[in-house]
């Protein structure tokens, strides 16, 4: 019988074994990035999402219509400021505030043709599509005469930019709201 002195490991044999295991580590930890990177960008979209939104419910229901028409046409600054940050994430938005006259927001008012139901012969409208006529178009200054200056209408857009800590501002990483609001008091 002949017994085995040396049953130890060489140092190839370990040296061969750790490049294996790092072959097969090294990938799993590049997913882990890959993966976490991409919750990251998930979450900061999820946060320009519900800034946007409160943003554009302070614009439509909170501001007043004097405030909210003082810098029509040009791009304002959302309440939040410039790069405001959230874990890490930093974002930017404006909105622009688009208002419409009363003489240029009108409507159709249906016209009907009235006539004697003794004179049908069935008491049923023999020709109902003959009953309308064609339809008068009025203004909100038309109908609203003590207003007519005031803007009754306004289209807002709102752009929201966001990146992680680790990027810069791009075109992907951004989406506008755009939304319309109507003046229905005298305020």
């Amino acid at each position: 019988m002949i017994i085995r002195q040396n049953a130890g490991v060489t140092l190839t044999e370990l040296m061969i074994a750790v490049g294996i295991l790092a072959f097969v580590v090294l990938p799993i930890f590049g997913l882990l990035q890959y993966s976490n990177r991409g919750t990251r960008e998930q979450d900061a979209e999820g946060i320009a999402a519900n800034l946007a939104k409160e943003e554009m419910n302070r614009l439509m229901y909170v501001i007043s219509r004097d405030n909210l028409l003082a810098g029509a046409g040009a791009a304002q600054a959302w309440s939040f400021g410039a790069d405001y940050d959230i874990k890490g994430n930093k974002f930017s938005g404006e909105y622009t505030v688009y208002p419409f006259s009363s003489s240029e927001l009108a409507f159709s008012i249906p016209k009907f043709i009235f006539h004697d139901p003794m004179t049908c012969s069935s008491g049923v409208e023999s020709n109902p599509g003959g009953t309308l006529d064609t339809p008068d178009s009025k203004t909100i200054a038309w109908v609203y005469p003590d207003t007519a200056g005031e803007c009754r209408l306004a289209d807002i857009r709102l752009v929201v930019r966001w990146h992680v800590a680790t990027g810069d501002y791009n075109d992907v990483n951004q989406f506008e709201l755009l939304a319309r609001r109507a003046f229905i008091d005298k305020e």
